[in-house]
Parts: structure tokens; sequence; C-alpha cells
């Protein structure tokens, strides 16, 4: 009996995690033959494992003869095809090895519950994709950046469920198909099989559902202008703003002159507890209308900010008072610790 490829660690680890997110059945289909056996005996042995911890997780073997390869679009072994049953496009090119387990899990999860994990205005921007678009993503098992990347185009999957495609591809088991792309370096994306679409590197979301919009949707200039003109308003610095304002390295010495009592949020698309804060600020930008200003500085985007003032974790909330530092603020704060760390500064 082969060794168990899940420690017991883990195993229970997993089976909490599991027990607390998942809701749905999640088909994983697996598709092996005698190519590239070792990594399909792999395959097939951590999704049976996987079944073990919950059998929400429904593994079904496909070997060679079947006749559903083809159909599919299967073009190598072993493949995993997760929730395809379910509608949701959704697949593993090469065993889900090293750090690609993580996003495997993941996304099982995801699928279960039905959520994509974006934010909601990229949601509602990826509902405008009205042609079949694919995505494939270029991995190693030793990357430890690829499962954001597989992560994002998975997510996108999920979003716009049976019209996006997200292919995971193990690129040392598939190493055709990569030369075939010229992957040097991992993480590599690849939209609709256009060379020239390529990227490298973890992309952040923004920019890259846009790059899909423009393969996938057919008022892309239409959604392009819209995201323009948005932007330009959020980022003016109106007298009296309700809601916060986006600032950057050329806006941002103004907005500190302009408001006399000024929260600056310093965040980053990718940063999980940012996110936590996100709907906080929301809300109090709302409710001190015309007594503080809140502001959002993306430091991956206004870098000069973030190193003029030594912004090295996120979410770091800085407080200004006449135009002055009074004070920072390193973490995720509930609404009740923010208020109060506004108050201490001086701000209310």
């Amino acid at each position: 009996m082969a060794e168990p490829l899940i420690d017991a660690k883990s195993r229970k680890m997993l089976q909490e995690k599991f027990q607390a997110e998942l809701q749905a059945d999640v088909d994983l289909s697996i598709f092996i033959g005698e190519e590239n056996k070792e990594f399909g005996d792999f395959t097939v042995q951590f999704c049976e494992e996987l079944h073990e911890l919950d059998d929400r997780i429904k593994p079904t073997v496909h070997r060679n003869g079947n006749g559903m390869a083809d159909k599919m679009g299967i073009e190598s072994l072993p493949t995993v095809l997760i929730g395809w049953d379910q509608g949701y496009r959704i697949k593993y090119t090469g065993a889900p090895v090293g750090h690609e387990a993580s996003s495997f899990i993941e996304t099982i999860s995801l699928v279960s519950r039905g959520e994509s994990g974006l934010k909601s205005d990229t949601v509602a921007k990826l509902s405008e994709i009205d042609q079949e678009t694919k995505i494939q993503v270029f991995v190693t098992p030793t990357c430890p950046h690829c499962p954001q990347s597989v992560m994002l185009a998975n997510q996108i999957a999920i979003a716009a469920k049976g019209r996006v495609t997200a292919e995971c591809v193990e690129a040392s088991q598939n190493m055709a198909l990569a030369q075939q792309y010229g992957v040097s370096s991992v993480p590599q994306q690849v939209i609709n099989q256009d060379p020239e679409s390529a990227s490298v590197g973890a992309q952040r979301e923004t920019q890259f559902v846009d790059q899909v919009l423009s393969y996938g949707a057919s008022r892309y200039e239409e959604i392009l202008a819209a995201d323009l003109a948005q932007r330009a308003q959020a980022e003016r610095l109106a007298d009296d703003p309700g809601s916060p304002v986006m600032l950057t390295d050329s806006s941002f010495e103004e907005a500190v002159a302009k408001y006399p009592a000024l929260v600056v949020d310093c965040w980053a698309e990718w940063c999980g507890p940012c996110r936590m804060v996100a709907p906080i600020i929301n809300e109090l930008a709302s409710e001190y209308q015309g007594k503080v200003v809140f502001g959002k500085l993306d430091v991956d985007e206004n870098q000069a900010v973030a190193r003029d003032h030594g912004i090295m974790s996120i979410p770091t909330l800085m407080f200004f008072k006449e135009g002055q530092l009074a004070g920072t603020q390193v973490g995720a704060l509930p609404k009740t610790a923010l208020e109060a760390a506004m108050k201490g500064h001086g701000l209310i």
C-alpha cells in the first residue's frame, strides 16, 4: 500500500477546513494513462485522499480508451477537471504537486461554495464576457508565486462560469506546450493561445481582468472608458467627500494640505487584511463626512509615498492633523479600535 501523501497534521487541518467551508459536492474528473504514469498515480492518490477527508469531494478516474479525453479537449495526461459537471471550466494539466496543491485545494473550496472571492466590481465587469475565453497559467512545483496566479485565473473562471476556461499547466510535465509559448519564467499567463498576450509574474486583479476582458468582452472599449472616468472621479480631491478619496503619489501632499483631518489607508490589492479593513473605511467615510476625510493609497502603484513614509507592512493607517502626521497604526483594525485611534490622534 502506498504511503499517504497527506500527513496526519495536514489531514486534520484540511478536514476542519472542508467541514467549515464546503457546501455542494465537487466533481474531480481525473484523466490518466501510460503517459506520465508516475504523476498520474500521484494525482489519483491525492484526490482519493481528499475524498477520504470529505466525501463531498468526488473523484472519478478516466483511463485510456474511454473516449472522453478528446471530447473534453485534453491534450496530455494526467489532467484533472474541477467542477466540470457543475458548469465550471477549471483544468489542471499535470499533477498538482508542490506549491500547486494549495491552489488545487482552495479552488475545490471556492467551487463548492460557488464563490469567486473576487471584488464585487471585478465580478460585475466579468459579467460582460460574452465570448469563450481561455486562460493558461504555466507553473512549476517549486514556484512560490505560481499559486497566486493560478488562483486568480480560477477565480475568474468561477465568476464567469462557463464562459472562461482556466488551465493550470505544469510546465516541466508539459515541456512541448511550454516551449510553444516560450515559457522561460513562471508564472506565465497566456490568453486565448495568443503569444502576444503572454505576461510573466503574478498579475494584479484589476489589470489582469482588464486584459481578459479585452479578449472576451465585445463591449471592452466602453467598459474601459467607463473605468477611466470612474477612476478620475475617485481621484478628484472633493471638498467634502462622503467616500474614500483615491490618493496617488502626485496627489498625496495636496490632500494632506487640503484636509485638516485625514486618515490614509495604505493597502494593496493582494492583501487579505486590507480587504477586511476596506468596508470599515467606506462606512466611516460616510459617517464622518464633514469631519474626517479618508483616503486610500495603493502602495504597489504609489511606491514613492510608501517609501517616504517607511510603509513596510500593510494595511497601515496614517493619521494626519492640520497637515502633520499625528501617528500610524499597522494591521487590520475593527471599527471601534479605528475610531479610538482617530480620537487618540486628535482627529475627532
